[in-house]
């Protein structure tokens, strides 16, 4: 209606004589190129009390001047002459009191038209005006405000746009240009401001209001203009109910002053009210002939929203729609990613057409359309639309332009390859590639680049960046965006720059231009993450962009942070919906009250903003990661897990078009369990194409940024190889072996290198875990690779194989000449050396496979170098190593002296006390039974460090509370596996025993509820107390007790001899925590049920109801499972595991285990698959 009301306004000056004077002004306004004069006339449009006195106008002291020296009202000279005598007869100060009473400044205040005029973009406002309600109009926004300039000193001071008061103001700016000697002097005693107005004339169209073709202050100043300026000055308007003659006119003509008499608008309407009607029309044409901002999008109002239910007939053919839309789409002001205010309305492009046969052109043209509505709105394309193009293309595609086509190929190829469906993608590329265009063979390179990102063929992405030859900055910004994913930086930044500089010259001859503003936004900032690229400084950073430059994105509705925001929002928004829609439960406010929780959802989203945001970084060429900015990588995570359901097509494309390095990822994406879902095809894709990923990112020349990624590759490829075969974990553990050993790698992907071996050597069976043994000998140490940065990192996978692999390795000349090396560099190599070449040789001594000189060798080179202590130094091993070493009958000399003695005084922690536990199961020498005792009362003696009189920060910062929790762990261990076994009831004091036996009074060692066994084996009486403390433990919940529990439990297994001598109480503990899958602790339960089985302390029942709860138990621990919490999805492997192991047990028992145990054989990860 406003719009309807505009041009009404609009017409209605049309009928106007001078109304191509008008339409010329009003284009010079809108172009910044006009200034204003303000007369009196226009005061008189201000606000006021109806006892206040009307603004004057040169008739009002015309008559008071005429009363005041005796003319008869009209006889008098004219009002500059009359002025003059006025001041002759009365003065100074009587021409003063003159015009402070005829102008009641005080008592007006600006009208609504003030405001209206002072909201035009006048490039200045001139006025001979006195009173000050200009100056005093207050803007209705900050976007036009005007600096005042009342004396000729202020000219020099104050900027535009300026409010000039060139004949003085009210109060006490004077002198007031009055009498006829004042017009006479004026150009000589105030020439700066004559020349400030000629200067204004003279580069701007001036327009005149509140004015009439006889104000003395007109005519004085169009003289001026006349005589001054000649034909070089720009046409002056003068614009008001002028009613002028012809000769008149003709008078104002020649004084180069153009008139705009709007007298015909207000004719109808009284003489008072025609000046300001006038003024108030004369506005609303002007607004009303704004041109529409080059950023504005008119796309009209919804003709096509008619009901499902309307007649056939009243319903738009395809044809109509395609036209229609077809406008609207020639009218898109061109930004490469349209504003969400603006496009928003595309999405709902669903007009119920009419049901009748239409010809091809119809069909392709419409879904072309829609099709381009839906790109630009940032959503997922019709299906139909293009099922039903490629129905139609062949037979229609002649009625496109080759622009056209190329655009409906290239939308379509790219949101076929979003669905990953290859045929109908390979369809639509051949189809391109018979366009016969130039944009139609770099859309074709482009969109053969981004499919093969997804494959991870670094070759053929290099191969479509070098095919994007053009000079237009979008493809200089598309090649550079895959340039930056092969982590090809510097080429990168070199054509952001190139592509920033030529938009910009682009700029210069189409400076509204919304294709290039939205351009110029991303390009610089693509140029600004980029440009340490292009130094040796990679912390270098760009001059920052100007605030005008700045606005100037804003203005155009083209910043690129408005869109980036958005979908920040967006995919925060969906994340939280989906962690509500997936609540399993909602809890109500009353007492005892809740409800199914989730929200079921009919149909799917329209867009998602996970391939939203690969969307825009496809479209602009943006880098994902380029040198040391994190551009849209951590953005791509978050918008992945905004993913509704995502299914394994979206996991690989995540991975795919990842180029960060955040290991935390890894975490939320692909944690143990979803590496158990992948499919064997993603398993070998990941198998495949990491590999050969790091191999060429480990050979470029410039890998920063890229040594990061690098990392984050290898940790991914830690989870996928435990899926692989065994023969191709070895394959890949071959392959790590040669990397490291070749030195390529640098120091921060060594951790991750030795993840990758341990993953491999889990996925192996027998024989290819002995070759990767023998590969895991050769394994160059730390010093014999020449690692750098943190050599501690440097992977030692020894620790990964067992004692059985250790028994069948084959000790061949070639390993025997290592084990030889290896042998120097425990006798002369440097500490980390000497540390790692004794790992290795510890095993092959345990398991027998040393010769005696080799034997006797390393006993020297161990025992050769010692520190103050007597323990061998520099091999940072635990003292109980050399327990099982040469030299063992020194080791338990130290042992005993420095182990049993140190927790003998005192010295507890959980170091000393591991230590204690793995030296007493090693070694054969008699510790002194009062030695054992007062390790017990050492132990029980503990307190925690944190107890202590230190600041929570402090302790924080010393990690006093990590090491506490470890200590109180390894008490309860140490107590019941090594030190209560060896000792009698009769050995223990009554203070001691009294502890035992009530636990409860140490709360701080949660661990104790290991000892319970020991406790009711040496004192039989305490039996029920005990193993009450093992129930109450299991039933807390609370995995510091659970935990140790299960030794007791295991040692109460271990000495029971059958099923008639095992206390019932425990035996139901365990088959009830079974049947509920209690948490934590359900694995080492369904373990302690399969020793139980073994040892016959099962009866039937026992064995009836473990058999039923074993497919329960599976069913919930399924790798899909997400009602889980975190404990128990740690153990859902090992869970597995037990339950494979069981239904093997048990499946002669019970048939229907069977199906369990067939399927547990195929298990996907190696701990379920492989029993050992």
């Amino acid at each position: 209606m406003i719009d309807d009301a505009a041009s009404a306004i609009l017409n209605s000056f049309r009928d106007l004589p001078d109304f191509s004077a008008f339409e010329a002004f009003a284009s010079a306004l809108w172009q910044n190129e006009a200034a204003v004069m303000v007369g009196a006339g226009f005061s008189r449009v201000c606000t006021r009390e109806t006892d206040s006195p009307i603004p004057p106008l040169w008739s009002t002291f015309k008559t008071a001047m005429e009363a005041a020296l005796g003319y008869v009202q009209g006889t008098g000279p004219d009002a500059l002459r009359l002025a003059q005598e006025y001041q002759t007869l009365h003065g100074e100060n009587g021409m003063d009191q003159l015009i402070r009473r005829l102008i009641a400044d005080s008592q007006w205040e600006p009208g609504p038209l003030h405001k209206q005029l002072l909201e035009f973009p006048w490039r200045d406002v001139l006025t001979t005006n006195w009173d000050t309600l200009l100056e005093r109009t207050k803007p209705q926004t900050p976007d036009r405000i005007y600096s005042c300039v009342r004396t000729v000193q202020d000219i020099a001071h104050r900027a535009q746009p300026r409010i000039v008061k060139l004949h003085g103001s009210m109060p006490s700016h004077k002198p007031f240009i009055f009498t006829e000697d004042d017009y006479r002097t004026y150009p000589v005693r105030f020439a700066p401001f004559v020349n400030l107005a000629q200067q204004v004339m003279l580069e701007h169209d001036l327009c005149l209001i509140g004015f009439s073709g006889v104000d003395p202050n007109f005519l004085a100043w169009s003289g001026w203009v006349r005589d001054t300026l000649n034909v070089s000055a720009r046409r002056i308007r003068l614009v008001g109910v002028l009613k002028l003659s012809p000769v008149s006119r003709a008078l104002l003509e020649r004084r180069n002053v153009t008139p705009i008499d709007l007298a015909p608008l207000v004719k109808d309407i009284h003489r008072d009210e025609q000046q300001e009607r006038a003024l108030e029309l004369l506005f609303a044409a002007l607004l009303a002939s704004k041109p529409p901002s080059p950023y504005a999008w008119s796309k009209g109002p919804d003709k096509f929203s008619q009901s499902a239910v309307a007649k056939d007939e009243d319903r738009p053919t395809r044809a109509e729609v395609a036209k229609a839309w077809a406008k609207e789409r020639s009218t898109y002001p061109g930004w490469i990613v349209g504003p969400n205010r603006e496009t928003h309305q595309l999405r709902y492009s669903f007009p119920t057409v009419r049901n009748t046969a239409e010809p091809a052109e119809a069909h392709l043209r419409f879904s072309l359309e829609r099709i381009w509505r839906h790109r630009t709105a940032g959503i997922w394309l019709n299906l139909e639309d293009m099922r039903d193009a490629d129905t139609h293309f062949e037979s229609a595609e002649q009625n496109l332009t080759k622009r056209e086509k190329v655009d409906l190929c290239a939308s379509i190829a790219a949101e076929w390859r979003r669905y990953q469906k290859w045929d109908e993608w390979t369809r639509w590329m051949v189809r391109l590639e018979t366009i016969e265009s130039s944009q139609a063979t770099l859309h074709h390179a482009y969109e053969t680049g981004q499919r093969a990102l997804l494959d991870w063929d670094d070759e053929i992405v290099l191969k479509a960046a070098i095919a994007l030859k053009s000079d237009e900055p979008i493809w200089m910004m598309r090649r550079a965006g895959l340039l930056a994913t092969l982590f090809c930086h510097r080429e990168a930044a070199e054509l952001y720059q190139a592509a920033l500089l030529g938009i910009r010259q682009k700029l210069l001859s189409a400076p509204k231009s919304a294709w290039l503003t939205s351009l110029e936004g991303w390009a610089a900032m693509f140029h600004r993450v980029s440009h340490s690229a292009l130094s040796d400084d990679h912390f270098s950073f760009p001059e920052d962009e100007s605030d005008e430059t700045r606005m100037r994105y804003v203005a155009a509705r083209a910043d690129p942070w408005d869109t980036i925001s958005r979908l920040e929002v967006r995919a925060s928004e969906r994340i939280d919906r989906n962690r509500s829609d997936a609540e399993q439960w909602k809890l109500s406010f009353k007492s005892g009250r809740y409800s199914p929780g989730g929200t079921r959802r009919l149909g799917g989203d329209d867009e998602c903003p996970f391939y939203g945001l690969l969307e825009l970084i496809e479209r602009t060429g943006a880098p994902e990661h380029i040198a040391s900015f994190n551009v849209f990588s951590t953005r791509l995570e978050t918008a992945y897990r905004a993913i509704t359901k995502h299914d394994e097509g979206d996991l690989l494309t995540f991975f795919a078009r990842y180029r960060g390095s955040e290991k935390k990822i890894l975490d939320r994406i692909i944690p143990r369990m979803q590496v158990a879902r992948l499919s064997d095809p993603a398993v070998q894709h990941f198998l495949s194409v990491i590999p050969r990923r790091i191999d060429r990112l480990s050979i470029l020349r410039d890998r920063f940024g890229a040594e990061n990624h690098l990392v984050f590759l290898l940790e991914l490829l830690a989870r996928v190889v435990v899926r692989a075969s065994a023969t191709r974990a070895l394959e890949v553990f071959q392959w790590i072996v040669n990397l490291l050993n070749r030195s390529t790698l640098s120091w921060i992907s060594y951790s991750a290198c030795g993840a990758i071996l341990e993953g491999a050597v889990e996925a192996m069976e027998a024989d290819e875990r002995q070759k990767a043994m023998d590969l895991a000998l050769h394994l160059k140490t730390p010093g014999e690779a020449g690692a750098q940065g943190i050599e501690r990192d440097w992977p030692e996978v020894f620790d990964d194989f067992s004692e059985a692999d250790a028994q069948k390795f084959d000790v061949s000349a070639h390993n025997a000449a290592r084990i030889n090396s290896l042998i120097a560099l425990v006798r002369d190599g440097a500490k980390l050396d000497r540390g790692r070449a004794l790992k290795r040789l510890h095993i092959f001594h345990r398991a027998g496979k040393l010769t005696e000189d080799q034997t006797k060798s390393l006993d020297t080179a161990i025992w050769a170098r010692r520190e103050e202590g007597g323990w061998p130094s520099d091999t940072e091993l635990h003292p109980w190593i050399f327990l099982e070493l040469p030299g063992k009958a020194g080791a338990e000399a130290l042992f005993i002296e420095k182990i049993v003695g140190g927790v003998v005084s005192g010295q507890i922690g959980h170091e000393i006390l591991m230590n204690l536990r793995a030296g007493l199961d090693r070694t054969e020498a008699v510790i002194p039974k009062e030695a054992l005792v007062s390790c017990v009362k050492s132990c029980l003696g503990w307190t925690p460090a944190s107890t202590e009189e230190k600041s929570p920060m402090i302790r924080d910062l010393l990690g006093d509370g990590v090491h506490d929790q470890a200590t109180g762990r390894e008490i309860g261990e140490v107590l019941a596996r090594s030190l209560l076994p060896r000792l009698e009831a009769e050995d223990l004091p009554e203070d001691v025993a009294r502890l035992l036996k009530a636990p409860e009074k140490l709360p701080h060692i949660p661990s104790l509820a290991a000892t319970a066994f020991q406790v009711s084996r040496l004192w039989p009486d305490h039996q029920s107390v005990a193993f009450k403390q093992i129930r109450y433990a299991m039933a807390s919940r609370e995995p510091s007790s659970v935990y140790p529990t299960f030794i007791a439990v295991k040692q109460v297994i271990k000495n029971a001899s059958a099923d008639a001598n095992f206390p019932r109480d425990i035996k139901e503990l365990l088959l009830h925590a079974c049947e509920q899958r209690t948490q934590p602790g359900l694995s080492s339960t369904l373990n302690l049920l399969g020793d139980m089985f073994e040892r016959g302390q099962l009866n039937g029942d026992d064995i009836e109801r473990l058999s039923s709860a074993l497919p329960h138990v599976l069913n919930e621990y399924r790798y899909d499972q997400k009602n889980l919490e975190v404990p128990a999805m740690a153990e859902l492997p090992t869970v597995r595991r037990e339950v494979h192991r069981l239904s093997k047990m048990l499946s002669h028992h019970c048939s229907e285990l069977e199906q369990l145990k067939a399927e547990l054989d195929e298990d996907p990860l190696p701990e379920v698959r492989f029993l050992k």
